[in-house]
This record gives C-alpha cells, structure tokens and sequence, in this order.
C-alpha cells in the first residue's frame, strides 16, 4: 500500500517536531561541559549558595561552603573583581527597603529545566544589587547540596549560573562536585576549588 503524498508530509513533519522537542541533557559534574567565559578585569558579585530542591533544612545548605568559594575564586581567578557575600549584605543594609533576603532567592525555576533569561524576582534582585556594589555579573550558585551515594562515599554538588545583571541572560550555567568522601570540610573545599577551577582557565 503506497503512501499519499500528504500522509507522507505529514510524517515527515511529525518527524522533525520530534527531533526539535527533544530535550537537550543537563550538565553534570561527570560530563565535560562549556566553560564560562574569561572574566577578567570584570566585577562579578558572588550570591550565597542556595538550597537544592532535595535540601529543605535552615540555613547554609552546605556549610562552609561560601567561605570557601570566596576563598578559592581569590586564589584561583585573581584577574576579576569578587564582591563576597558580606560585601552585599552591608550594601542591602544600608538599603533597607530593598527587602532582599539573600539566602532566599527566587532560582527555583533553574532547578526545573534550562533558563536562558531569568524573569523577576530573582532578576529584580540582581538588577537591584549589582550598581550598589558596582557589579555587571552575577555568580549565582543555584544549589548546593551532599549528595549520598548508596555505592560509594557521597560528595558535594553545585549547581551555578554566571547572569548578566543588566539583562538578566545566563551567560553560563555549570554543574561541580567535589571529592567524594565523608561529609564535611575537606568535601565541601574540593567542591568548591572545582567551581573555581571553571573560571581559571
């Protein structure tokens, strides 16, 4: 039995849509990845890590591991300018009426699916913030968690999204992870040392 020509588009069409709407997979710590671009000589203000959607504990998702990212993103990525968390707390607090809570922030819709262009509040926020502490970019680590391994040690996950405050666009989105091991200060340093690492080369 032959096919009518338009019974023939029609597969053809049902065909292409298919290979349009297949999703692209996300980024993971085990795949290689894009590297964000070379910063330097920019002003990037660094946000405190947020909670994952698995974690719904109070407070710093994975302890320490602001301190270390501000440590290591020094060390490491020299070349651009970081406003640290304390930096952006003592501007909000000088503002006031602002009303940002910077351990709260709006990233649930990264933790859904891909985002080229963040929508407010979380862009409200960062377009708020970045003339205060004079930063066009902002590194957002979206969400940060010890992920348990049932077959080997856990280690810490981040998840993180390099924005352009003036437009709100995301310029680049990555996934690290840390050493595996026991949960704890050596975990949590190599996560973020490898969050650094992106930005070094």
């Amino acid at each position: 039995m032959t096919s009518s020509p338009g019974r023939t588009a029609l597969v053809a069409i049902a065909m292409l849509l298919s290979a349009c709407s297949r999703s692209v997979p996300p980024p993971s710590p085990d795949r290689p990845q894009a590297r964000p671009p070379d910063l330097t000589g920019a002003a990037v203000m660094v946000l405190p890590a947020q909670a994952g959607p698995n974690n719904t504990g109070a407070g710093e998702p994975v302890p320490g591991l602001d301190r270390e990212i501000a440590y290591w993103l020094g060390e490491m990525v020299p070349r651009a300018t970081w406003v640290f968390p304390p930096a952006i707390e003592r501007a909000i607090s000088r503002n006031p009426s602002l009303g940002i809570r910077l351990d709260a922030l709006a990233v649930q819709s990264f933790h859904r699916g891909v985002v080229e262009i963040v929508g407010d509040p979380l862009f409200g926020d960062l377009s708020a913030l970045g003339p205060l502490v004079n930063a066009r970019f902002a590194l957002v680590p979206v969400a940060a968690d010890y992920i348990e391994d049932p077959a080997a040690d856990g280690r810490v996950e981040v998840q993180a999204a390099l924005i352009d405050t003036r437009g709100g666009r995301v310029i680049w989105f990555g996934v690290v992870a840390g050493d595996r091991g026991p949960e704890g200060a050596q975990a949590t340093a190599s996560a973020a040392r490898a969050l650094a690492s992106m930005f070094a080369s």
